[in-house]
Formats: C-alpha cells, structure tokens, sequence
C-alpha cells in the first residue's frame, strides 16, 4: 500500500511574543520534527505576523521560506482603513510577486470585526482570485464567521483549532455553508473523523498540527487510524491542501525511526505492549457526557477502535461517575464494562461523599470484594480537598493494598494542587499518585516534574488536548523514564491524537516500549499483595 503524503495546513515559524525556553521555533528544528513524523509539506506563516506586525512578519517569513522546499508561505493580513496597510489590489500584486497561495486573519488579535464594511473589499478579493483564507477559532467567533460565509459564498475558509466539543455549534455552521473547511489539530471529540466523513464527505476536512506548539504526529494519528476509505484519508492528509494551493510538496521520508513510528504510520495495531492509564466510558446506549458530546463511545466501541491502535488494556473511570455526578452509577458501568471484557477493563472507583455516607464501607467493597485496583477521588465533582479526612480510610485502605491514584487538578489552582499531592505523597508512600495532565504545558511540565522527583511514588500522566510538542520528551529526560505513562482521556478525547504524541516522540524504542505500558503494567502488578 502506497504511504498516506501528508500536508501540514497549520504551522508557524520564527521567534514571536511568548515562547517558552522549550518549545521550539527555529526552522530548521520545524522541519526536523515534520520529518520525524513524515509530513511531506507544510504552510507555513511568520509568528511576528501575529504578535508585531502582519508586515513586519511577512516580511522575515521570505528568509524562513528558502531553507526548505518543503515550506509554502502564507502571509497575515489586515484590512486597510487604519492606513497601516496595502489596499486589496496592492496587496494581490504582492502575493503573486512573493508566490503566496493563501492568507491568515487574526481578527481577535489585530481589533477587527469580519463585518462586510470591515473586510469585505479584501474578502472580496480573495474570493475573486480564488485565495484560501485561514482562521484560527479563538480569533473568529461563530457569530461574526457566519456573516463572513454567507457575503462570500465562494471564499474557501480554512477553521483552525476549533476545540473539541464544539460540533453543535461548528455543524450547522458546516451544514449551511459549503465553503467552510476545518482542519483536526484541536477537533479532537471522540471519533470526529468518522463522524465528519460521514456527514461531509472528505473534501473539506484537512490535516493540520499547529507546530510548533503541538506535536505533528497527534493530529496525524487520527487519519492513519481513521475507519474511512483510503482516498478519503489521501484527500484529508494533504491531497485537499496541494488541491487549494495548487503545488505539489515532495515525497516525504518514511517515519521508521523505531517500529513504534513504523507502525504507527502505517496505521497499524503496534506490535509493544500499550496500556492507557487514563481513560472514561459512557454508558451503553449513551452519547453525551456532561453535555459533550461522546459519539461511539461506549464499551464496545472504545475495545473496536483500541483493537486497531494495539491498546490491550485501560483504566477507566466511567464519565456518569466523575462529571456526571453520580459515582455509585460509575462504578456499576465499570463493573459492566470489566464483565464484557475481563482482560480489557481494568478501573478507576470514583466515592462521592456528598452522596456516599461510609466511605470506608464503599471502598471495601469496590476494591477489596470487587477486585479495582484504581482510586479516582475528584474535587470538580466533589468539592472536597484531596487531603479532607472524610477521605482518609480509602487513602488507608489504597495505602494498605498499594492502589493507585488518579488525581486531577479538576479546577482548583496549580499550588493548591501541588500542596495536596505533596501531602498525599508523605501521608501514603505505598500509594501510586498520578499527576494528571502533567504535558499540558512546558510550565505545568517543569512544575510537576519537580513534585514527582522528589518523591519515588509520584508519577507524571500524558493527555490534553494540547498535545505539546517537546512536553513528553521534557518529562522523561527531567523525572525519568520510569515517571512518565500514557493515557488517552478518551471517550472524551479522541484517544488517536494522544496516541500519535508518543508514538512519533524524540524517544528511544525502550523508553516508547516504558511509556506505552511497561510503566503502567509494572504498577498494576503491585497492587492489591
């Protein structure tokens, strides 16, 4: 079978106002890491385009451009009334001049409205010279999206970075305009690509990673993987983006760095042992959680789709029983779920004490008689402090059978969470503690890479839509391979974006093989002696 080329619709090069000391930004790292996970092309803006000065950055963008053939420009631009900028004819005689095949807005960043009195002489122009538009969701609300849409029904608009659970608002905004495209880099509700397939067929949907702030291979994994005919996922991966820009990048190299990336590529199960440590379910018959929605995502589907991806086990933590409110409804989905498939289920006991009245009674009977080897206590749904001591006798009894913890942040402040986990962490040494989210951020890296190094049984759990490039491989040189696991957050998350995050990370196989599941697997063997 013929390799997937893939095209990156969303990638910014060069310095801009905030970057953290570890993120990336030189190109040529930019075009190391599309190569480590086999992108073929990338367009490409300046970010001094959007933190200065659309001119300024457009400017330096013609020197990022000549150091590799695999970059296409596109330039920022800004309506002219202010007089800070070319007026729509100028502006055309100079992307012709600079062969640039498609322009960005930041409407939010740069104080305009995508009004018609506002941008619509530009808008115009585009339209009428068949250049494709960018925006970034934050920067365009719906609202002004939509008036832009229907005043120029022949403009192609590319959505980026539109968030997961946001389907209700983006499909009938899809529905009504034709010339609405999305790219995946932040769309990542479960089973999106499927469902969009479906409903829109391929042509407007795109592949795009937001590099360098997220990691290529994320966004990447979600076409391998998808369960849509072949040239459906050549259309997204990058045949629709050279279609709109009307070039054709090079071949791209074949991301066979270890077999993990190999496989990976080719859409296969991986051939290591994966374990998700982190994981939620909705119920049978059920596809909405919280309000979300949460398609396909029951038992039975979650086992389909983690069968292609080679996951042979999960912690779960049934979303009735966390967001949704009702811990004791979770913990009977869990314990359907761990019936169906035995091998699979592994689980994460949720006690609310608003509801629960004996604690101790609960967690007996949840851990002790049923078997669950996961502790999930949960502020946002509780509002009860990880440290309060309605909690203590399950920390004793996880403290007692070596459990593990999931503890989330769950709205509270990063060092109020922090202070408990290091309280947690001195009150209960036999207690496996995940940090959760911990690669959301280099700054929630560095902070909770701290944490765990100093106490052995404090651990760093992956996940979040961010998917930041750099952040896992941070947290393994930092805390130690030994640190750091996988996990998916799915159904709530599309479990494939987080899933190609360590698959095309800057790791050895061996450190790749830890993450994946030896890490978690070595745990889940201590438990409950």
């Amino acid at each position: 079978m013929e390799a997937l080329q893939f095209f990156d619709s969303s990638v910014f090069v060069g310095k801009s106002a905030y970057k953290h000391r570890e993120q990336i930004w030189k190109t040529e790292a930019i075009v190391t890491e599309l190569d480590r996970a086999g992108i073929a092309g990338a367009l490409v803006y300046h970010g001094m385009s959007l933190s200065h000065s659309p001119q300024y950055g457009n400017k330096l963008l013609d020197q990022e451009l000549m150091k590799s053939g695999r970059l296409y420009g596109c330039w920022v631009v800004l309506p002219e009334h202010a007089g800070d900028s070319m007026s729509p004819g100028s502006l055309l005689e100079q992307l012709r001049k600079h062969d640039i095949r498609a322009v960005k807005m930041f409407p939010a960043s740069h104080q305009f409205d995508l009004d018609a009195r506002t941008v619509g002489p530009l808008c115009s122009m585009l339209e009428r010279e068949q250049i494709p538009l960018l925006l970034d969701a934050q920067e365009a609300p719906f609202s002004q999206l939509s008036l832009l849409l229907a005043h120029h029904p022949e403009l192609k608009v590319l959505l980026q970075g539109l968030n997961w659970s946001q389907e209700r608002r983006l499909f009938p905004m899809m529905d009504a305009y034709s010339n609405l495209c999305v790219d995946f880099s932040a769309l990542q509700s479960n089973r999106i690509i499927e469902t969009m397939y479906a409903r829109y067929g391929a042509d407007r949907l795109f592949y795009g990673s937001n590099m360098p702030r997220r990691s290529a291979g994320a966004a990447r994994a979600l076409i391998d993987y998808a369960d849509i005919p072949w040239e459906a996922k050549k259309r997204i991966a990058g045949g629709n983006l050279a279609a709109l820009l009307n070039v054709n990048p090079p071949a791209a190299r074949i991301p066979d760095q270890d077999t993990v990336s190999l496989e990976a590529s080719k859409g296969e199960p991986l051939s290591i042992e994966v374990y998700d440590s982190h994981t939620h379910l909705i119920e049978e018959g059920g596809a909405t959680g919280s309000g979300f929605p949460m398609l396909r995502a029951d038992i039975h589907e979650m086992v389909e789709l983690y069968n292609k991806m080679g996951i042979r086990k999960m912690s779960i933590a049934p979303w009735v029983g966390i967001n949704g409110g009702d811990s004791e409804a979770g913990n009977q989905v869990l314990e359907q779920a761990r019936a169906h498939y035995p091998q699979v289920v592994e689980g994460y006991v949720v006690i609310d004490p608003n509801y629960v009245d004996d604690v101790a009674a609960a967690a007996r009977t949840w851990h002790l008689e049923k078997g669950f080897r996961g502790i999930k206590p949960y502020f946002y749904l509780s509002h009860i402090p990880y440290t309060d001591p309605v909690y203590a006798p399950w920390w004793e009894l996880a403290n007692e059978h070596h459990l593990y913890a999931l503890i989330d942040p769950a709205g509270q402040s990063d060092q109020v969470y922090v202070d408990q986990i290091e309280q947690l962490a001195e009150r209960y040494p036999n207690v496996a503690i995940f940090m959760d989210h911990a690669a959301r951020s280099f700054e929630i890296a560095e902070l909770y890479a701290k944490v765990a190094k100093k106490h052995e049984h404090v651990y760093l759990q992956l996940t979040y839509t961010t998917v930041t490039q750099g952040a896992i491989e941070y947290l393994v040189r930092e805390a130690g391979v030994h640190k750091v696991f996988f996990g998916t957050d799915s159904p709530m998350r599309d479990p494939r974006p987080q899933f190609g995050w360590l698959a095309y990370a800057d790791l050895s196989i061996d450190d790749k093989k830890a993450v994946f599941g030896g890490n978690m697997k070595r745990l889940w063997d201590r438990c409950l002696i």
